[in-house]
């Protein structure tokens, strides 16, 4: 199964970050994707963006809202989306909300960073 295919209906994907130690970190996080590449933000003070500061490297599975797994694991790399670019990639990953994550997304709008992610051999 391709990636599109796996992520297509997906609202979450879970994200594999690693502490310093190299323990994994599991969250799930809205997304979208867009040219092949995983788009998802979160707020500039979340243990994920220091820890994606000090080692790009992740994986990342379709999920639901809480975390369970549904599909295959990828590896790949995340690398912070900066500028212009991150305003309108914040809006294209929030169009894709349901009405309750839109309400909980107001609660969250400031300082939030994106990511992109690029994955091996897709």
């Amino acid at each position: 199964m391709t990636l599109s295919n796996q992520l297509k209906e997906a609202k979450f994907i879970c994200l594999e970050t690693y502490k310093r130690s190299g323990e994994p970190v599991r969250t799930p996080v809205w997304f979208t994707v867009e040219n092949g590449l995983i788009y998802f933000h979160t707020s500039s003070k979340s243990g994920k963006v220091k820890r994606l500061r000090r080692n790009p490297s992740v994986r990342v599975a379709p999920c639901s809202r809480f975390g369970r797994i549904t599909g295959d694991w990828f590896k790949g790399e995340a690398l912070m989306v900066e500028g212009e670019e991150s305003k309108r990639l914040v809006e294209l990953i929030n169009s894709r909300l349901g009405l309750i994550d839109k309400i909980i997304s107001l609660f969250h709008r400031k300082n939030r960073i994106v990511f992109r992610i690029r994955l091996e051999d897709c």
